[in-house]
């Protein structure tokens, strides 16, 4: 399934591709007019955050995988996200808008098949995440490298 799934991110990665800066800038601004609670989180200058989401997407995609590739960033940024007071519902928000982002950027080639493989891929990463983070102790972040 993980291979079916990596080919189905990358598939619709490469749609959205040509537009990625703009999905990412409509991520955030979905995000926070769906959740304004969560606007403070983030920094005034979004510019370093969305080229971190934006490699942290093209991670998950390239190493979808191959998931130990994958934990010691997950687990690290998890770890972080848990001093910066985000929760259970802030990942439902964050995947939520994420996934209603990419559909609407990639428009009518959108299907079943690639909301199914994004949400598994997004479940994985927020899972993992929220597990470092329950588990706490924090060391420097360690980004995902594509």
């Amino acid at each position: 399934m993980a291979s079916q799934d990596q080919r189905l991110l990358k598939e619709s990665l490469d749609l959205v591709a040509p537009v990625a800066d703009q999905l990412i800038a409509a991520f955030y601004q979905r995000l926070f007019t769906e959740h304004p609670e969560v606007r403070s989180m983030f920094p005034a200058a979004m510019e370093t955050q969305r080229e971190r989401l934006l490699n942290a997407v093209i991670a998950l995609v390239t190493h979808f995988d191959q998931p130990e590739n994958l934990l010691p960033a997950l687990n690290s940024m998890g770890r972080r996200h848990e001093l910066y007071g985000v929760s259970l519902g802030h990942y439902a928000a964050v995947g939520s808008a994420l996934l209603a982002t990419l559909q609407e950027f990639a428009g009518a080639a959108w299907s079943p098949a690639y909301e199914a493989a994004w949400a598994r891929a997004y479940t994985f990463a927020a899972g993992t995440m929220m597990q470092a983070g329950a588990l706490s102790g924090v060391e420097e972040e360690e980004p995902l490298a594509a």
